[in-house]
C-alpha cells in the first residue's frame, strides 16, 4: 500500500508537457482521429486501427460555458480503452462469430474553472494537476530531480490503496 504521503505537485512545469517513452524511436503507438461533434458540444476521436468500431479507443472532450445557476467552465476529458471478449475460431457452421466488447477501462477527469479565475490560476492548475501524473520533475536545466510522490500510478496499475 502507498503511504498518505506529500504529493509534491508542480504549478511552474512548461506546459508542452513531454515523457519519455519506452522505445528509442517510436513517440507514438496509437492516433485517434477525429470522429465529430455531437449536438450537445462533445467533440469525438477514435483509433480506427483495430479493425471494427466496437473496439475503437475513443476520446472525448467537452466544454460547458457557465450558467445562470453555476458561473463556473467544465471541462470533462474522456478515454476509453474496450477490451474485447475471446471468443472461439468459429462457430460449427464454419461463421466466426461477431465480435463482443468485455469491459471498458475509462479514464474522466473534470477541470470546473470558475468565470473569474485567470490565466494564471488555470494554467497553475493545469500544470500541478499533469503533475499527479509524472513521477519525475525536471528544472529546465535537466537538474534536479524531483520525485513527484504521487499515488495515482500504484492506485491505478497494481490498486495499490493509501493508508
Amino acid at each position: 500500500m502507498s503511504a498518505l504521503a506529500a504529493v509534491k505537485l508542480s504549478g511552474i512545469i512548461n506546459h508542452a508537457l513531454a515523457r519519455l517513452t519506452t522505445s528509442a524511436t517510436v513517440g507514438v503507438d496509437s492516433t485517434m482521429n477525429p470522429e465529430g461533434i455531437s449536438p450537445l458540444g462533445v467533440a469525438s476521436w477514435v483509433d480506427r486501427s483495430v479493425g471494427y468500431a466496437i473496439a475503437y479507443p475513443r476520446l472525448t472532450l467537452s466544454l460547458r460555458p457557465p450558467t445562470k445557476a453555476s458561473r463556473v467552465y467544465r471541462c470533462t476529458v474522456k478515454l476509453v480503452l474496450p477490451t474485447m471478449e475471446t471468443t472461439s475460431a468459429s462457430t460449427m457452421t464454419g461463421i466466426n462469430p461477431a465480435p463482443t466488447k468485455a469491459y471498458d477501462c475509462t479514464f474522466i477527469g473534470e477541470f470546473f474553472l470558475p468565470e473569474r479565475s485567470t490565466l494564471l490560476e488555470r494554467q497553475t492548475l493545469f500544470s500541478r494537476a499533469a503533475t499527479l501524473f509524472t513521477q519525475l520533475v525536471n528544472a529546465s536545466d535537466g537538474a534536479p530531480t524531483d520525485s513527484t510522490g504521487s499515488p495515482l500510478e500504484a492506485a491505478v496499475t497494481t490498486f495499490e490503496n493509501v493508508y
